[in-house]
């Protein structure tokens, strides 16, 4: 054998080696789902709804910002956030339209989103009055392309400790779900975030680049939050949530006497949707 080839030969499988090692410490990008945004022409109603109806706990108040309103809701292992661009015209009905995740340390994840080829955007920092008085970044967000469609948004959401301690946070906001027994619904968590595909073969292999292999049910899921279920659909988007509940009788007879009920969905039912501005929520 030519000597270049056998200098080649153990080039190569110096290479082989090193990216073994490198998987063999791979680590994981997001810690979970940290919220799901829901963009309505008529955020307050909606958020009204979900918080006094459904009585789960406020994550953050609805208010006006630079450039949109936004309030959260606590959903038990994820934050809902109603959000309304004040540059877009109002829409009568509400849609899913982004999915942030929580990132390990945030430098740590952009180097293993370079090691596994994953594309993403420069880091964009926010900047806001922080608890102590001062200003400075509160949460720092970083666009994931290759997940993200015309109709939605998914990226890398951390915050600044100083502005926020987004675990602690979520154990607050569950631990009060909890004392309520999961407001009249008897929620615990959100089970599911259930993503339409165009293209199920490209957005399988995104996602398992990402999240890793999906369980046997077929979901990829990230720390305490929702699973991620794709499904074949003609339209790239985020279609649906489905809520755990401790009793699913229970949920319907509060479902049944606020009219709430809508169709059957699976082992499950669905709210009905003239009621959350045309969203798709099951209780299952």
């Amino acid at each position: 054998m030519p000597r270049n080839w056998v200098a080649a030969t153990a080039i190569l499988a110096f290479l082989a080696a090193l990216n073994f090692a490198e998987g063999a410490k791979r680590s994981p990008v997001v810690r979970q789902a940290d919220h799901i945004l829901i963009e309505s022409g008529n955020p307050k109603i909606l958020f009204n709804f979900l918080t006094e109806t459904l009585q789960l706990p406020i994550a953050w108040p609805i208010a006006e910002y630079q450039g949109f309103v936004s309030g959260g809701i606590g959903a038990g292992n994820v934050n809902l956030e109603i959000i309304r661009y004040t540059s877009t015209p109002r829409n009568r009905n509400a849609r899913y339209f982004g999915l942030a995740f929580e990132p390990y340390p945030l430098a740590d994840a952009l180097r293993e989103l370079q090691l596994r080829a994953i594309p993403h955007s420069t880091p964009e920092p926010y900047a806001s009055t922080l608890p102590s008085g001062s200003r400075g970044t509160a949460w720092t967000t970083v666009a994931l392309p290759s997940f993200s469609r015309p109709g939605m948004s998914v990226f890398l959401c951390e915050y600044n400790p100083l502005f926020l301690k987004a675990e602690v946070r979520r154990k607050q906001l569950a631990n009060r779900l909890t004392l309520s027994k999961g407001g009249p619904l008897g929620l615990f968590s959100v089970s599911e975030i259930i993503i339409a595909t165009t293209n199920m073969k490209r957005d399988s292999t995104a996602w398992s680049a990402l999240l890793g292999k999906p369980a046997q049910t077929g979901a990829w899921r990230a720390g305490a939050g929702p699973a991620i279920r794709l499904v074949p659909g003609g339209r790239d988007g985020i279609r649906e949530i489905t809520l755990a509940v401790e009793s699913l009788d229970r949920a319907k007879d509060f479902l049944r006497k606020s009219k709430l009920m809508g169709a059957a969905s699976g082992k499950g039912v669905m709210l009905n949707t003239s009621r959350v501005q045309g969203l798709r929520i099951v209780v299952r």
